[in-house]
């Protein structure tokens, strides 16, 4: 097992892998996650005997629960090299990966929380305590991680619009209806499911899980470098519309805090007054 401050990668055997985002309770997405992230996938990308790979969370109430909005910007390995920058091409090579790569959901997954399991080939969701929230919009930016090229494949035009524009908490049972997750599992069956899952593909010949793989996004499609560096740039633009005082006004109600937001963000997006944004408007 290998091990830093973001993720713990667990070698279960040569041909199945767990990762494990490990960031505190809140699991935020920040610098040194990206940094220990990028560094797996080049791992992954150069290792010829793992075939799958679980992303899983040390947390039981946080999946992911979004970026380190505070530290987004940071480029902690020069100019050029931060999540803004690269996460474009980044989210490619992980879905061009000669991996099979797993999302076990388990609490809260929002923003790029829901990004990064979009990006993954399946998705698997605890029925009692998985969330999912594209909660931008309501909190004053425009998705930026992948949700607009990754959430209308997976659940059609009219139901992500429906997620993105409502900003709202969606239960692993509504996330599995509309196609968003592969499936949702009670949870005392979740860790048995996931293992037996991982253990079931990573037993079968390398070369035909690759080869469907690719075949399947040939054939529907993936987006491209370029269609993740643009919804990255409108993103970074948005952060700099008025409408991002509503971000502002939400660390004041504590965001990024362990604490009642975090925990029921769906509905507090909701909450955010005329009244909160007006001192951001002078």
């Amino acid at each position: 097992m290998s091990s830093n401050e973001a993720i713990i990668v667990n070698k279960i055997t040569p041909a199945y892998w767990r990762a494990t985002f490990n960031n505190g309770t809140l699991n935020l997405f920040g610098p040194e996650g990206y940094i220990a992230l990028k560094n797996l996938v080049a791992d992954l990308e150069s290792d010829k005997s793992v075939r799958v790979i679980v992303f899983d969370s040390s947390s039981p109430d946080f999946f992911i629960a979004h970026a380190d909005i505070q530290r987004v910007a940071e480029e902690p390995q020069g100019p050029g090299t931060g999540f803004v920058a690269t996460w474009a091409s980044l989210a490619v090579r992980i879905a061009s990966l000669p991996v099979v790569t797993i999302a076990a959901i388990r609490g809260r997954a929002r923003g790029f929380g829901a990004d990064f399991s979009n990006n993954c080939d399946l998705r698997f969701a605890s029925r009692e305590r998985a969330v999912f929230c594209q909660p931008e919009v309501g909190a004053g930016v425009i998705p930026g991680g992948g949700a607009f090229e990754l959430l209308p494949r997976q659940v059609g035009r009219a139901r992500a619009l429906e997620i993105l524009l409502s900003s709202d908490d969606y239960d692993a049972t509504t996330a599995e209806l509309y196609g968003w997750i592969n499936r949702a599992i009670p949870d005392a069956e979740f860790e048995d499911f996931v293992d037996k899952f991982a253990r079931r593909l990573a037993g079968f010949d390398a070369k035909l899980l690759v080869e469907t793989k690719r075949v399947v996004d040939a054939r529907w499609g993936m987006p491209s470098q370029v269609d993740f560096a643009a919804g990255m740039a409108l993103f970074g633009e948005s952060t700099k519309w008025p409408s991002a005082a509503r971000m502002k006004a939400l660390f004041d109600k504590g965001l990024q805090k362990d604490e009642e937001v975090e925990r029921n963000l769906g509905a507090v997006l909701g909450t955010v007054t005329e009244q909160d944004l007006a001192k951001y408007s002078e």
